[in-house]
């Protein structure tokens, strides 16, 4: 096939940023994660993390093995781990103390979110699926033997926080301190890799 005479100096120009630029892409911070994704009715937030290529699959494997071993191996919140060599993925089932911030009356409540990530390796980076996302008080309530639990798809969408009026502050904070916990959980992932 041959090239019109027009577009050779746009392939040119197009090379030459990929070779300028394309080096400096190798490295940078993963992109902040600031709404809530609902995929098929859930709540799944969903980030690729982009890896250097001075490590293979097999090799970004291995780190992917070792951080999940240092950081939830002893935590007593940790409900599961499960290492899928074939697919090079880790499957992690886990819940973290939520300490929301003070509401209009003064008062913090602590509430407990449970959730579960797979985070897959792939040829170019990392796949990070977070997903089975609830909260429950974490003190009971004394009327109840069972808690209250909250499903992520009820409580920190656009449209649970919008529709709600007696629990809107702490679904707005909930909110917040699910989507920073997710950004920390990139972060430190992608750090790790």
């Amino acid at each position: 096939m041959k090239m019109n005479n027009t577009y050779k100096p746009l392939l040119v120009l197009v090379c030459m940023a990929m070779f300028v630029c394309g080096p400096s892409l190798i490295g940078q911070t993963t992109a902040t994660i600031s709404s809530v994704p609902v995929v098929n009715g859930k709540v799944v937030f969903e980030q690729f993390l982009p890896a250097e290529q001075t490590d293979n699959a097999s090799q970004r494997y291995i780190k992917l093995q070792d951080w999940a071993k240092k950081t939830f191996t002893g935590n007593p919140l940790l409900l599961g781990i499960r290492f899928d060599d074939k697919a090079q993925s880790v499957t992690v089932s886990s819940k973290a103390e939520i300490l929301l911030p003070a509401n209009t009356s003064g008062g913090q409540e602590k509430m407990i979110m449970s959730y579960r990530f797979d985070a897959t390796i792939t040829n170019a980076g990392c796949l990070l699926v977070v997903r089975d996302i609830t909260y429950q008080p974490a003190k009971k309530d004394s009327g109840s033997f069972f808690p209250k639990i909250y499903p992520a798809e009820e409580t920190i969408t656009d449209q649970a926080v919008a529709n709600s009026s007696n629990e809107r502050e702490m679904r707005v904070n909930l909110r917040k301190e699910t989507l920073r916990l997710v950004n920390k959980l990139n972060s430190d992932l992608s750090q790790a890799l």
